[in-house]
């Protein structure tokens, strides 16, 4: 993270706000060497502002800053000549079409409506070229077959799409897309995005009351930035379509242990391989054409697993760049003959994929509210953030928590570097003893300087550390400058997950600010913030005894499963928080929450029904032929006792989970997704426990799926 310089603030609805837009004023120097044509092409494709200002006139392009800054809509006239520019660069960019970009209810699969630039001249009936001012910010379709959570009926199904103008137009194949929030008629949430703006301006809000109390009155606005980190798995495509459960749900739903998994640790920071060095570079010079900064790409712990990442920027802006990012890679691995695995667990055993939030706060006077301050009066402002998020994963751990709740998160979840459930923050041991020395009264002394140098007594330049070393078994580490939300998966689009940390710091932050403006005084308030919530403070290893021992002790929210997890978030206390906000109204809310439930069961139902289907046609029947031939070879082991009882067990188990399914309830969303985890998930494991067993004792010329070895190192 580091101070913002070339963000667009975006503010949408309410009264008109001074307009605090931020642009780059860097001036690249002339380049004196041709670039590479990856590095020469650098956001050809998306319409930033740097272009715009280029493509309209200025009073054109101030009524569009405007627009964007308050939530008023433009002229007609202006947003006619807007469009009309923002047509022709498409245009040359080859594009005959366009299409509003929006993240339903669905996971990180965007929705498109395909439009093409040919309107009807009507006095002459011939075909033309067009796009208006009122086609560009808004288009309407139908929202009742997205995800919905009962917010949409098929008879009352209007649902618009509006354009998030803090998010940039781009070009990808062959098409002007524009980034957009998605809303039923009556103006309910109906995508992951409109949250997240509501979420955001709430803690734009909150944190603008507080530094007011702290004695700061220049800053106008603050903003949440992101910086993800993609984490995926790579395989040949032939494999995958030779694996049915790949197919129908993304991960393997039974596998035995590969012959080498990730033991010798020789797959981390690796060379890439030159198959998938070539299909890295070509992904990187794709989304740099994109506007999506690319900053690193390396080989992950797990073998075929990989990561990319970008430099940080505003949270919604990440979140559309994120789905962006996973749209090219999916569609690029097609190209290079692999398929792209973004679940969480999609092989047993070895490290699962999550998608570290990198998320911080800044201001627009180029202030990072969460690096520690150099004077007395800037380390009280960050020891007041702290304060309110360290209330936040307190008092709303359960947000939190539901926000990385889904069927393939729990799978990760509590190992192999992945987070447990139960949230806290890592501050780091001096950071930590700064914060509660402070707590018992002590003075807001600047906090000692944030690096250290490093002897290694070898020919070596001195290296700079960071004063706290690294935890990644903490779900929300502090990293010198933000906080790492560790706990988001792979698979998720990570606008839900950031809208519960918006929701839970913006509330800490109007609770220390009622309690100051009801009389107390700040340096009070800010002690005792820290003092009834440290217990949300933990330091040490995730994975150990010692952090259930000190949750128990400290009242910590542990929510295990995401089906427990769902039913918190329509609690009185967290349906005030969202209504307080303006981030989700109570029917908002609890549509969310059948939608989520809903998700849950239905990835179950599916799991199971394709694992019933692999086991009866594929495993159970190569099982009894191998045991069939052991037992009519003449000779006897216990191999061949072992093998048949097994292929007995794994009968028995399949009946079981046969019967569990043809009962799998239907009297609602809450029910069905305990139903799927209580009894279904168990019944899965059994079964798949056994049919491991087997893979690796049956005739492997016989077994009818590509194995983890074969998958993992494949393409290596």
């Amino acid at each position: 993270m580091g101070n913002l310089d070339g963000k667009v603030a975006v503010v949408t609805g309410g009264e008109e706000k001074p307009m605090t837009l931020m642009h780059a004023t860097y001036d690249a120097p002339t380049q004196t060497v041709a670039l590479p044509p990856a590095l020469a092409n650098m956001n050809s494709n998306v319409l930033d502002d740097a272009i715009l200002k280029k493509l309209v006139d200025p009073d054109i392009y101030y009524a569009f800053a405007r627009c964007r800054a308050t939530g008023l809509p433009m002229d007609k006239e202006d947003a006619n000549a807007l469009a009309k520019s923002i047509l022709e660069w498409a245009q040359s960019k080859g594009c005959i079409g366009y299409s509003h970009w929006f993240s339903p209810l669905r996971g990180p699969i965007h929705g498109e409506k395909l439009e093409t630039f040919v309107a009807v001249d009507f006095a002459t009936d011939r075909l033309i070229i067009n796009l208006t001012g009122s086609e560009l910010f808004q288009t309407e379709t139908d929202g009742s077959s997205f995800p919905n959570g009962e917010l949409r009926e098929t008879h009352k199904a209007a649902a618009y799409i509006g354009w998030d103008t803090g998010s940039p137009p781009f070009v990808y194949r062959e098409t002007l897309y524009i980034p957009s929030a998605f809303v039923s008629w009556a103006g309910e949430a109906l995508d992951q995005k409109t949250p997240l703006l509501r979420a955001d301006l709430a803690v734009d809000e909150q944190s603008l009351r507080l530094l007011h109390h702290l004695g700061d009155t220049d800053t106008k606005q603050v903003v949440c930035n992101v910086g993800w980190e993609q984490e995926f798995f790579l395989i040949d495509r032939e494999k995958y379509l030779a694996r049915p459960d790949l197919v129908a749900t993304g991960r393997t739903l039974l596998g035995a242990t590969p012959l080498r998994g990730q033991e010798l640790s020789s797959n981390y920071f690796a060379r890439l391989s030159p198959r998938v060095n070539r299909y890295m570079a070509e992904a990187r010079e794709k989304m740099w054409n994109l506007g999506i900064s690319i900053h690193c790409t390396h080989n992950e712990v797990a073998p075929a697993q990989h990561e990319i990442s970008p430099i940080f920027n505003l949270a919604n802006l990440a979140a559309d760049t994120n789905v962006l990012a996973m749209d090219v890679l999916r569609d690029l691995a097609f190209d290079h003959g692999f398929v792209i695995l973004f679940h969480e667990k999609p092989f047993a055993g070895i490290n699962g994929s999550g998608k570290h939030n990198n998320w911080g706060l800044n201001t627009d006077t180029g202030v990072n509210l969460f690096v520690p301050g150099e004077t007395e009066n800037d380390n009280r402002r960050f020891i007041a953030f702290v304060a309110a998020l360290l209330r936040g994963v307190n008092k709303h751990g359960d947000l939190l928590r539901c926000g990385v709740s889904t069927a393939g998160n729990d799978h990760r979840l509590g190992a192999q570097e992945a987070p447990p459930a139960i949230l806290t923050l890592h501050l780091g041991d001096r950071l930590e003893a700064h914060v509660k020395k402070v707590a018992e009264g002590g003075n807001f002394t600047a906090y000692e300087t944030q690096h250290k140098q490093i002897e290694i007594s070898a020919p070596v330049a001195d290296i700079r550390a960071s004063l706290e070393d690294r935890n990644r078994t903490a779900p929300f580490p502090w990293c010198g400058n933000r906080f790492e939300f560790r706990a988001v998966g792979g698979n998720q689009h990570i606008a839900f997950p950031l809208t519960m940390v918006n929701a839970a710091l913006a509330d800490s932050l109007k609770y220390m600010c009622e309690e100051i403006e009801a009389g107390k005084a700040v340096d009070q308030v800010i002690r005792e913030t820290i003092k009834q919530n440290q217990g949300a403070l933990f330091s040490g290893d995730g994975y150990s005894e010692e952090l259930h021992e000190h949750a128990e002790k400290s009242a910590l929210i542990h929510l295990k499963s995401s089906p427990e997890a769902y039913q918190a978030l329509t609690s009185a206390k967290n349906i005030k928080l969202f209504s307080d906000l303006n981030i989700f109204n109570e029917r908002e809310i609890a549509a969310r929450q059948r939608v989520l439930q809903e998700a849950y069961a239905t990835e179950l139902r599916i799991e199971a029904r394709t694992l019933l289907n692999i086991l009866r046609t594929l495993i159970i029947p190569v099982t009894i032929e191998d045991a069939r031939v052991s037992t009519e070879s003449g000779y006897s082991s216990k191999l061949f006792d072992e093998k048949a009882n097994l292929v007995q067990q794994l009968l028995t188990e399949t009946d079981k989970l046969a019967v569990a399914f043809d009962d799998f309830p239907d009297d609602g969303p809450a029910q069905s997704a305990s139903y799927a985890h209580e009894t279904i998930k168990p019944l899965m494991q059994s079964a798949r426990t056994v049919a491991d067993r087997l893979e690796a004792l049956v005739d492997s010329r016989l077994w009818p799926l590509p194995t983890y070895s074969e998958m993992l190192h494949g393409h290596q």
